[in-house]
């Protein structure tokens, strides 16, 4: 069995967390990756700048219908103003808001549309812009009347290759464990991609930093995956994206408890109808019905040994 997990006020009953991604992360599938394993679970990145000026399809996105999911909010913000107005946003009289138990803000990003505005990666090297933001986030989660267990970020090693090696990352751990409650640490740096091998030494140089729990990402899908990264970094938590896409059931892989595939066709059958269930009662936009419809075709062929070739699903820097 795997261990716990605390953030903040949050008890998790695993360290594996499931990422937040752009037309992958609704309602529905978060459901899914919960019932199967996963810990806490995040909705997809939302744009605080949409928030703030009540942009209606942007607060659509914040699908927190399901209370028995734990599940958080991630910002993406450019700014302390932005995210003051986009938290207060969030105070609405909405009832599924109520849900919300964390927040998340996105340094990770690689997006060159978010890296354009200044947001995301690009932000990394501003410590004292970064220390603001932190404050803001922190002194919201002390007075808002939701239920917050936790606040806290996704970095990446820097916006290129020459801040990873200045080491532009290591500073912000000492902010956020003056102000947050863990931070994620994906052992990139933005110009690179799933392709590319993490750096998790980098993850091992925070972790000997923090005092806070720290949360690592990058090529982690296998149990043996999550020993290893555990033991070379220190890390307390792992947050899985590519590998909850290819299968739900990676969270009870990770747990130790099978394949991190479904055991037969009925399973998987199981898990389809659930999630498109939910899928329609939740009102999932067709961009994750579609994703998750196919998705589920290649989890089956995978299953049978057959090629998955098949319609591309559309990838984007959103899901890294």
């Amino acid at each position: 069995m795997s261990q716990q997990l605390k953030l903040g006020s949050l008890e998790l009953s695993s360290p594996f967390i499931l990422a937040p991604m752009e037309s992958v992360s609704d309602c529905a599938y978060r459901r899914v990756c919960w019932d199967r394993g996963a810990s806490l679970t995040w909705t997809e990145m939302i744009r605080a700048r949409g928030l703030a000026r009540n942009n209606k399809s942007t607060f659509d996105l914040i699908d927190t219908f399901d209370p028995e999911v734990l599940t958080g909010v991630q910002l993406m913000v450019a700014n302390e103003k932005e995210l003051a107005e986009a938290l207060e946003k969030l105070e609405k009289p909405t009832p599924h808001f109520r849900n919300i138990r964390a927040i998340d803000l996105n340094f990770g990003c690689p997006s060159p549309e978010v890296i354009r505005i200044g947001a995301g990666p690009a932000l990394l090297k501003r410590r004292g812009k970064l220390e603001t933001i932190f404050k803001v986030l922190a002194s919201w989660k002390k007075s808002t009347t939701l239920p917050i267990g936790a606040v806290g970020a996704k970095i990446r090693l820097g916006l290129n290759r020459l801040e990873q090696d200045r080491q532009v990352y290591l500073p912000i751990v000492e902010l956020a464990n003056e102000h947050l409650d863990y931070l994620v640490v994906h052992a990139r740096h933005a110009r690179q991609n799933s392709a590319d091998k993490p750096t998790w030494s980098a993850i091992a140089e925070v972790k000997a930093r923090a005092k806070i729990p720290i949360i690592a990402n990058g090529d982690i899908v296998t149990r043996e995956d999550w020993e290893r990264v555990s033991r070379e970094t220190g890390a307390d938590g792992a947050l899985i994206a590519r590998g909850a896409i290819k299968s739900p059931w990676v969270f009870r892989g990770l747990r130790g408890e099978g394949s991190g595939l479904p055991a037969s066709d009925a399973e998987l059958d199981a898990a389809e109808a659930q999630y498109l269930s939910l899928a329609d009662r939740y009102g999932s936009k067709l961009k994750f019905k579609e994703w998750h419809t196919e998705g589920f075709r290649r989890m089956r062929a995978r299953l049978h040994g057959e090629s998955e070739k098949g319609p591309a699903l559309p990838v984007n820097e959103h899901m890294q």
